[in-house]
């Protein structure tokens, strides 16, 4: 339980970075964009493999009783937290009004992670990497603005990607987790 607790909290900080623009940028500056980029992707791989591996290693101890209606809430928590995710991803005037929408689909998928499970390491994996979508959502509003061209045709696409992306992870949950998802052959 020890390595999936320091694993999302190395993964946490190393993903704060982007969130504190002047320090991303003091960064980028002192190694190069491209040396900064291929750095951090590197760190933010290895740190997400060792959740995962944190994850499959700790043992199931339980916590509380998550609801009955739990699991239904987090197939509709999901689904918001997946349109969220590709608002991010297709760009948009909807992302740089929503301003953070990533840490708020990290937010919502944590919640609804935590409404379905009620286990030591889902405490640990859900509730840390939802404690710092919260920190980062906060750092991001006290930063300077996104500054994509603002383009409606975005939104749509982003609605669009955001359900396939949910679709497939409903689909290939219990192959790529290993947990089936409920009501979906789980």
């Amino acid at each position: 339980m020890g390595l999936l607790a320091l694993a999302v909290l190395g993964f946490s900080l190393l993903h704060l970075i982007p969130a504190h623009g002047g320090l991303r940028e003091r960064l980028r500056q002192r190694f190069g964009r491209r040396t900064f980029g291929l750095t951090y992707g590197l760190i933010a791989t290895a740190a997400l493999g060792l959740i995962v591996l944190g994850w499959r290693a700790a043992p199931f101890i339980p916590v509380y009783d998550p609801p009955a209606w739990g699991a239904h809430a987090n197939l509709l928590f999901m689904l918001l937290a997946f349109l969220l995710f590709g608002q991010f991803l297709a760009g948009g005037s909807w992302r740089q009004g929503l301003r953070s929408p990533m840490a708020l689909a990290v937010m919502i998928w944590a919640t609804g992670h935590l409404l379905a499970n009620g286990d030591a390491a889902s405490l640990i994996l859900f509730g840390g990497l939802g404690l710092y979508a919260a920190v980062h959502a906060g750092l991001a509003r006290r930063s300077e603005g996104f500054s994509a061209p603002l383009s409606f045709g975005h939104n749509g696409f982003g609605l669009l990607v955001g359900l396939g992306l949910y679709g497939l992870m409903l689909h290939f949950h219990q192959a790529l987790i290993g947990v089936p998802v409920p009501f979906f052959g789980g």
